[in-house]
């Protein structure tokens, strides 16, 4: 059994399956791809997300060897290594999977459309039944029940007349499968820490500061700006972009005591596409260290200084607040001593 399906679930999945062995693949979210979905390109080559992940999701949704249950938990684990007996719990879609055909209808008639705090960031919106993405494995929608107009004010139920092949059932309830699997591969992927959290950069009130996911999205030739970089107070475009790493780790007594260590190059990556969106725009950097260990990393940070005339400034940002509509960014560079 592998536990989450990100890239790594995925690529473990079809390893095993592609190997002779059955495959049981528990996700959380209503379709598999993770955070890898959310991308608009990988560094260090720029490479499409979607075109390295794509593929594989399609063949995991088709593998006669893997058995797929998204928007599921793994309940209970009992059992020793070659007989784990695990309970998986999948919540209710209020959409009978069955008898959907994916044809998206019941989200085009939808009336009710919300801002997309999970999948796009709070950067655009989706409606009250949806799929994470148009590419979304398994391509069958849920609805949001805090949001439907049927299940806050009793009415509407504009899918269910729309639908048409009958998949909309409002009364569907979570439903728990038993499996038997010899091992099982942890897969759940990571989280990012909450601006709410870090409340010397707004905690969360300055609408212009975003994090790097949300970035992403606005990256994301099929994000909410169609790829262009847009602030979300006022939708123009920026001039000015600063990016602060290390916000939130290395950082033991009041946040996270270690680096992650992939955050140096997608920052690199993320000034890049910027420059190549905003030609007259200017990238700065705020860094503690550079820690870019592995194949080509080092040359993408030089390309990206050098080629793109990304700013980098060694020192750490106290304070980021509003001002005459601007963010203003207060930090310290420890090599030049300025503030």
């Amino acid at each position: 059994m592998v536990i989450g399906a990100g890239i790594a679930g995925i690529q473990a999945a079809l390893d095993i399956a592609n190997a002779g062995y059955e495959v049981v693949v528990v996700e959380r979210l209503p379709s598999i791809g993770g955070h890898m979905l959310q991308l608009s390109e990988t560094f260090p080559t720029l490479d499409c997300s979607q075109c390295i992940l794509t593929p594989r999701t399609v063949e995991v949704g088709r593998h006669e060897k893997i058995k797929l249950y998204t928007y599921s938990e793994v309940e209970s684990l009992e059992g020793d290594v070659g007989n784990f007996r695990v309970r998986i719990r999948r919540y209710p879609a209020y959409v009978n999977w069955d008898l959907c055909t994916g044809c998206g209808v019941c989200q085009d008639k939808c009336p009710k459309r919300v801002i997309s705090t999970d999948f796009e960031r709070g950067m655009g919106k989706r409606k009250a039944i949806y799929t994470l993405s148009p590419q979304a494995v398994p391509n069958k929608p849920v609805i949001d029940p805090e949001n439907c107009l049927y299940f806050t004010q009793g009415k509407c139920r504009v899918c269910e007349r729309f639908c048409p092949v009958g998949a909309i059932d409002y009364n569907q309830k979570e439903r728990i499968f038993e499996e038997e699997v010899g091992a099982v591969i942890v897969a759940t992927g990571y989280d990012l820490l909450p601006l709410t959290e870090l409340g010397e950069y707004g905690a969360g009130t300055i609408p212009d500061v975003i994090d790097s996911l949300a970035f992403e999205r606005l990256l994301s030739a099929s994000g909410p700006t169609a790829g262009k970089i847009l602030r979300p107070s006022d939708g123009k475009e920026p001039k000015v972009v600063v990016f602060v790493q290390c916000a939130g780790s290395r950082d033991p007594e009041r946040y996270m005591p270690y680096c992650s260590k992939i955050c140096c190059m997608y920052t690199a990556k993320h000034a890049m596409l910027y420059k190549h969106r905003v030609h007259d725009g200017q990238a700065i950097v705020f860094y503690i260290d550079i820690r870019s260990a592995g194949k080509g990393y080092e040359e993408f940070i030089h390309r990206a200084v050098t080629e793109d005339r990304v700013l980098y400034i060694r020192g750490k940002v106290a304070r980021l607040y509003r001002e005459d509509g601007k963010v203003i960014v207060r930090g310290v560079d420890t090599l030049s001593g300025r503030q």
